[in-house]
C-alpha cells in the first residue's frame, strides 16, 4: 500500500495519528488497510492471524463463540481500538471471533514489522500498554457486573450508558447484539423490555428505544452513572 494512504488516514483521523505520530518510516510504508462489509466475521477464534490490527472506520463486535453456537460479547469495538495485540507478541491464536457491525476499514501491519515498531517507538509501547490495562480493567467490571447484576439491572446500566453518551431518550438499539452482550437469550430480553413497558418507563419500536421515565430507570440500577 501507497504511504500516502497511511498519511492521509493520519492526517484526517487525530486518534490515528495519536497512535501513528512516532512510528518510524520503515513501518509507515509496511501498513496494508483491510475493508469488511457489515456482518462479515474477519477474524475467528481459535485461529491464528499474523496481523496487529486498528480501526480506521466503523464498529465490531468482539464475542466468544461457546460449542453449542452461543455467543457472550466482550466488546464493541469503535474507530482507534486494537485487534490482536493480545495474541500477536507470542503468535498465539485468537482469544475471541471478530464481526463487522457496520462496514469497517481497518490498518493491518504483519507480526515482525510490528515487533520492531514496539522495539523502536516509545510511545506506541506505553500506548498499547495503556489501552491492554483499561481492556482487563473494562472486562473485570463487565464480568463482575454479570455475575452480580439481576438481568433488569444489567438493562438499565446499559440504557443509561448510552443515555450518557448524547442525553437524548430515545436510543438505537440491536437485541440480536445486545443478547450476546449480556449473555441472556432474546426471548429473557424481550420479556425484560417487556415488563419496563408496563411499568411506564420506557417504549420500544423496531430498533429503538425512547425512555419515558429517567428518573426511575436511574433508581432501578445499583451503579450511579
Amino acid at each position: 500500500m501507497s504511504i500516502l494512504k497511511v498519511v492521509e488516514v493520519i492526517e484526517k483521523e487525530k486518534t490515528i495519528y495519536n497512535i501513528l505520530k512516532s512510528c518510524p518510516y520503515e513501518i509507515l510504508k509496511q501498513w496494508e488497510i483491510f475493508k469488511y462489509k457489515k456482518g462479515k466475521m474477519f477474524l475467528k477464534q481459535g485461529e491464528i492471524y499474523p496481523y496487529f490490527f486498528i480501526i480506521i472506520e466503523g464498529e465490531a463486535n468482539i464475542f466468544i463463540m461457546s460449542h453449542n453456537g452461543k455467543r457472550y460479547s466482550q466488546s464493541i469495538y469503535t474507530k482507534g481500538n486494537f485487534i490482536g495485540e493480545l495474541e500477536i507478541f507470542n503468535n498465539i491464536p485468537f482469544s475471541c471471533s471478530i464481526e463487522a457491525i457496520t462496514d469497517i476499514k481497518l490498518l493491518a501491519l504483519k507480526r515482525e514489522y510490528f515487533l520492531k515498531w514496539y522495539d523502536m517507538d516509545k510511545n506506541i509501547s506505553r500506548y498499547i500498554t495503556e489501552q491492554m490495562s483499561f481492556a482487563f480493567y473494562t472486562l473485570s467490571q463487565k464480568s463482575a457486573e454479570d455475575t452480580l447484576y439481576t438481568l433488569r439491572e444489567r438493562i438499565c446500566n446499559y440504557l443509561l450508558e448510552e443515555y450518557s453518551k448524547s442525553f437524548k431518550t430515545n436510543i438505537k438499539i440491536d437485541k440480536d447484539t445486545l443478547a450476546a452482550q449480556l449473555a441472556v437469550t432474546k426471548r429473557s430480553l424481550n420479556r425484560t423490555f417487556m415488563e419496563f413497558r408496563k411499568e411506564g418507563i420506557l417504549e420500544i419500536s423496531n430498533s429503538q428505544v425512547f425512555i419515558n421515565d429517567l428518573n426511575k430507570l436511574k433508581n432501578l440500577t445499583k451503579k450511579n452513572i
